[in-house]
């Protein structure tokens, strides 16, 4: 190993631990990104505050970085229940349940993915890792509009579905119903008396009937 690829790693080993570190506070803190410092992942990282600025220019680059983890964790399990043949359909009904164990197996990467919102703040962040992070959103939602345009051609969906506002609705459906489930789960089990987990699967399966129609 050259010098030059031994200080790459050390560059990549430090950047890792901060991104780590600033992770387990975002859950020590119950998911609230926003309540998360940089003197508090400097600390947990053993860094001193100047040691982390030297890898990690801002708490926005961080969002990207978790973020970009996230995309490639859920790009992966899209693609392994995909990965044999099926109709669009059931293409779909594998995406969505990926989706509903993604977010109940590891909730940070998921909802860091799920719950970005573009701002102002993004242009403190560099241009290179912004497109890295928009790519990969590209490959999950391609993974999406090829289920749908499958099952167009297959005749498991309908036919006169657009691909493209089909896979935005999908998309949107979901997170709607998996956001309901993670904030209203005790009100709809203690209030009303709703097996949640059952609510889920009819409220996915309501969509598979309207786009079957």
């Amino acid at each position: 190993m050259t010098k030059d690829e031994r200080k790459e790693k050390i560059v990549e080993m430090n950047k890792k631990a901060i991104i780590d570190a600033c992770e387990k506070l975002i859950i020590e803190k119950n998911y609230d990104y926003q309540k998360v410092t940089m003197n508090e992942i400097a600390e947990k990282a053993d860094f001193t505050k100047r040691t982390v600025y030297q890898y990690i220019k801002s708490k926005e680059q961080l969002q990207f970085e978790i973020m970009i983890r996230g995309h490639e964790i859920m790009i992966k399990r899209l693609n392994q229940v995909i990965k044999n043949e099926h109709t669009g359909m059931e293409r779909l009904k594998r995406i969505a349940k990926a989706l509903y164990h993604y977010s109940h197996e590891d909730p940070l990467h998921f909802w860091m993915v799920m719950s970005y919102e573009n701002k102002h703040t993004d242009f403190e962040v560099s241009e290179a890792l912004i497109q890295k992070t928009y790519e990969l959103g590209e490959i999950s939602m391609g993974i999406l509009m090829e289920a749908i345009r499958l099952g167009v051609h297959d005749g498991s969906l309908s036919s006169d579905l657009d691909i493209k506002k089909t896979a935005f609705t999908v998309w949107s459906y979901l997170l709607g119903v998996l956001e309901t489930e993670r904030l209203k789960k005790n009100y709809m089990k203690h209030m009303h008396h709703i097996d949640v987990d059952m609510w889920v699967e009819d409220a996915l399966n309501l969509i598979y009937k309207t786009l079957s129609r």
